[in-house]
């Protein structure tokens, strides 16, 4: 396996998990929400009907008052009697502050509690006023109100218009709902921390909130709120979105009561909806990271250790193809490269030449002077021939002691006698390795050869070895070439 199939492996099972984790915990929040609002509409859909069912009690203890109102025939009943039946429904109503009645200018009539309170003169009420300006019989809710400024009791207005025979205003029958009640209905409901449940009239008023915090009042006008205006517009809903009074995302839930001017809305935190998802995704998270974490870990392991083995594959490849002592190819890879250019000169019918090279006396200049210097004659020779041969289909090799060998291919006997010159020359020109000693000279014997079917290449080993032979008889220091035509020498100088 490459390394960069183990890095793309890597990366895909990473971006699976983190996908497939990615995928679970957002569908697991979903489905939190999804229960959340379930849960929300059922608590709405609970004091929907609770409220519902007790201002109908109101208004039918108000058309029973009405209606015995207006009965001649009860008219002429005892005042004890006809006051028990005219107030006799309005005992069914829960957390009534009582009910009363007004004349047409706002004068108390009667009181279904002696000590109840009502207004002597009702005339400037809003109620009253809403009745006696309209001729429809609907039931007025009024806002809520402080029976008096040193109580924190507050009262909402349930009141229906009372007419004459032929349509004229003729009074108005009240019944008075504590707002106890609703403080009664939502403390048994469980909407969880930083959550509350609102009554909000269609004007925009708000009737009343659980719990009550220091950043509402009742009363408060929310027309303008972008909440209020989705409320209004689509009447019934759940949604996720920010609070623009507690600034922090809640779960609105909200519907409008049926036949009243009242929006109920439970408005629960995001927070605690989403807590525990929370811990769970952080847990998850945590766990996936560690493990995609380790994955990488893993990953740099696997990837190191195969650099290593790669490493140490080219370092033994290296050691078994290198001599270690010059860089240059060892006697093993001379034998397969001049092998495989054998061949290849057969088949394009090209000329493949062979220099040999040796360091002239080298054996007493190593008895003399000892292996250290020997080993530093030798790497500096093989740097000098390494330095001419520049061509890279062309091998410079350690043929052994201190002999070498280049392969030269597609090399004509003209330009190898050229090149022999040349690192006869520049080894000649070198520095002495030791002061007191004389400068060093190669012998370099080569042979250039077109192969023929059936010729192997010891043939061109053997007539380099034997040029070689030659020009270190002729004195060293010297160049001889054998090709097919005969024997050449060149710069028969003698040994300086």
């Amino acid at each position: 396996m490459t390394r960069r199939t183990l890095i793309g492996a890597t990366t895909l099972l990473i971006i699976a998990i983190l996908g497939i984790v990615s995928y679970l915990l957002i569908r697991e929040y979903r489905n939190t929400e999804e229960d959340a609002k379930r849960s929300a509409l059922n608590i709405m859909q609970l004091i929907n009907r609770d409220i519902h069912n007790t201002f109908s009690l109101y208004d039918s203890a108000l058309f029973s008052v009405i209606e015995i109102l207006q009965s001649q025939d009860l008219s002429t009943l005892p005042s004890q009697t006809w006051q028990s039946l005219l107030f006799d429904r309005s005992n069914e109503a829960p957390s009534t502050a009582g009910f009363f009645v007004v004349d047409a200018q706002g004068k108390l009539i009667t009181h279904s509690q002696p000590s109840g309170r009502a207004p002597e003169n009702a005339s400037q009420q809003p109620w009253f006023s809403a009745h006696q300006n309209t001729t429809n019989n609907e039931l007025y809710i009024s806002h809520p109100y402080r029976t008096n400024a040193e109580t924190d009791e507050w009262i909402i207005i349930l009141s229906r218009r009372i007419s004459t025979p032929d349509g004229a205003f003729a009074g108005v029958a009240v019944g008075q709902l504590k707002a106890s009640y609703f403080h009664k209905l939502f403390r048994g409901l469980d909407i969880g921390p930083n959550s509350n449940i609102s009554l909000i009239s269609t004007d925009g008023t708000l009737m009343m909130q659980y719990p009550l915090t220091s950043k509402v009042t009742i009363g408060q006008d929310l027309s303008n709120a972008p909440n209020f205006i989705r409320f209004l517009k689509e009447r019934y809903g759940s949604y996720v979105a920010m609070s623009a009074i507690y600034h922090h995302e809640r779960l609105f839930s909200f519907a409008q009561i049926q036949g009243l001017p009242i929006i109920v809305v439970v408005a629960i935190s995001a927070s605690s909806i989403f807590n525990n998802w929370q811990h769970t995704a952080l847990l998850i998270g945590s766990v996936t990271l560690l493990l995609c974490l380790g994955m990488l870990w893993l990953t740099w392991l696997l990837i190191r250790e195969l650099n290593l083995r790669q490493h140490a594959e080219r370092d033994l490849a290296a050691l078994a193809s290198t001599d270690p002592l010059t860089g240059l190819a060892n006697r093993r890879t001379l034998d397969r490269v001049l092998d495989l250019e054998w061949r290849r000169a057969q088949r394009s019918g090209k000329p493949l030449s062979l220099v040999m090279i040796d360091i002239d006396l080298f054996k007493s200049f190593n008895d003399d002077y000892g292996h250290q210097a020997g080993d530093e004659a030798i790497r500096k020779v093989a740097h000098v021939i390494k330095a001419h041969v520049r061509r890279p289909a062309d091998l410079t090799a350690r043929y052994g002691g201190e002999e070498f060998a280049v392969v030269l291919t597609e090399t004509e006997a003209a330009g190898a006698r050229l090149l022999c010159e040349k690192i006869r020359l520049a080894v000649e020109q070198m520095p002495p390795i030791l002061p007191d000693h004389k400068k060093l000279t190669i012998s370099l014997g080569s042979c250039t050869r077109y192969a023929k079917t059936g010729e192997t290449q010891e043939a061109l080993l053997s007539a380099a070895d034997k040029a070689l032979y030659r020009a270190k008889k002729a004195g060293r220091n010297r160049v001889v070439n054998i090709n097919e035509t005969g024997l050449n020498a060149l710069n028969n100088k003698p040994v300086c």
